[in-house]
C-alpha cells in the first residue's frame, strides 16, 4: 500500500511508505547478512506497508548484491559515502533497483553549477543533505530554493553528532513547502513524539501536513515540532489534529506526496512498537 493511494484512511495516508529502512547505519549498524534478513522480516510483516526503500552505502552495494538478489529486491536509496560513482553505476548496470541517491552538501549554500552537474550525472532522484551553518536563517531558504531549481530534493539530518533546533527544522519544512521541494529526514527520529532534545517523527508529520494544508509558516510550525505530550496528538480515521489544527486524510496524502516523503531509520520495529503503545496502530 502506498501513501498516495490511502487518502480515505488517515493512518495509512500518514504512515504508508514512511520508513526508509537503514539497518546498516548507526546505531543499529547491522552486518550485511543480518540487515538483509531483518529487512526481509520487515517486508513479510503486517507492517510492510510502512516501509519504503532499503538504504545502502555505495561502498557496500557489491556486498548487498551478494546477500540480496536484485531480482525481487526492494527499491534502494544509495548513500554516496565515497568519491566516484563506480560502485553505484556497476550495481545499477547489474540490475540493482536504485531509485534514489543521497549525498551531503559540503557547504550551507551550494552553487547552482554543483547542483546542476550532480543532477546531470545521476539518473535517479537525488536528495541533498543540508548543512546548517551559522547563518542558517538566511542560507536555508536559499539552499532549498537552489536544490529545487536544479530538480533535486532535500534531506535533513535530525540527530547524531548535531541535533538541529526546532526553529531550524521548522524553517526547512516551510522552505521546502515554498519551493515545492520534497523533504526526507534521517537520524535521531527514534520515537513518534519529541522527547527532550530528540525530535519525533509524528511531530514532523503533523508539521508537514499543516504546512501543506494550511500554509503554516515556520513560526507556526515550531510549537508543533516542540510538543512532547503524546496526549496532544489525535490520529483518527478523520485525520490528524494538534494544537487546534486538523488535516483530513486527503490533505495528509497531499503533504506526503508533495512535501514530506518520510524518514530513514535503522529500526522498523521501534517506530511500530511506539505507535502501537500510542494506540495509533
Amino acid at each position: 500500500m502506498t501513501a498516495t493511494g490511502a487518502a480515505q484512511d488517515s493512518r495509512t495516508a500518514l504512515l504508508g511508505r514512511l520508513i526508509d529502512h537503514a539497518a546498516l547505519f548507526p546505531p543499529a549498524s547491522m552486518r550485511m547478512s543480518d540487515a538483509v534478513a531483518e529487512d526481509r522480516r520487515a517486508r513479510q510483516s503486517p507492517y510492510s506497508w510502512m516501509l519504503a526503500r532499503f538504504v545502502c552505502p555505495a561502498s557496500k552495494l557489491e556486498a548487498l548484491g551478494e546477500e540480496m538478489p536484485w531480482d525481487g529486491a526492494p527499491g534502494l536509496s544509495v548513500v554516496l559515502d565515497r568519491e566516484g560513482l563506480d560502485p553505484l553505476e556497476r550495481a545499477a548496470e547489474a540490475g540493482a533497483p536504485v531509485e534514489a541517491v543521497e549525498l551531503r552538501l559540503r557547504e550551507p549554500l551550494p552553487s547552482t553549477s554543483l547542483l546542476d552537474d550532480t543532477i546531470g550525472r545521476l539518473r535517479f532522484a537525488v536528495y541533498f543533505e543540508l548543512v546548517l551553518g551559522e547563518r542558517w536563517r538566511d542560507t536555508v531558504p536559499e539552499a532549498v530554493a537552489r536544490v529545487a531549481g536544479a530538480g533535486g530534493k532535500v534531506k535533513l539530518r535530525c540527530g547524531g553528532e548535531a541535533v538541529p533546533l526546532v526553529e531550524q527544522v521548522a524553517l526547512v519544512i516551510a522552505a521546502c513547502r515554498e519551493a515545492g521541494c520534497l523533504l526526507k529526514a534521517t537520524a535521531g527520529l527514534h520515537h513518534p513524539v519529541r522527547r527532550g532534545a530528540e525530535h519525533g517523527f509524528l511531530n514532523l508529520l503533523a508539521a508537514a501536513a499543516f504546512a501543506h494544508a494550511h500554509g503554516a509558516q515556520a513560526a507556526e510550525l515550531e510549537p508543533l515540532l516542540a510538543e512532547e505530550d503524546p496526549r496532544g496528538f489525535s490520529v483518527t480515521q478523520a485525520g490528524i489534529a494538534l494544537h487546534g489544527r486538523r488535516a483530513a486524510p486527503a490533505e495528509i496524502a497531499g503533504a506526503r506526496e508533495r512535501l514530506f516523503v518520510g524518514f530513514g531509520s535503522c529500526s522498523w520495529r521501534e517506530p511500530v512498537e511506539d505507535l502501537q503503545d500510542l494506540g495509533i496502530l
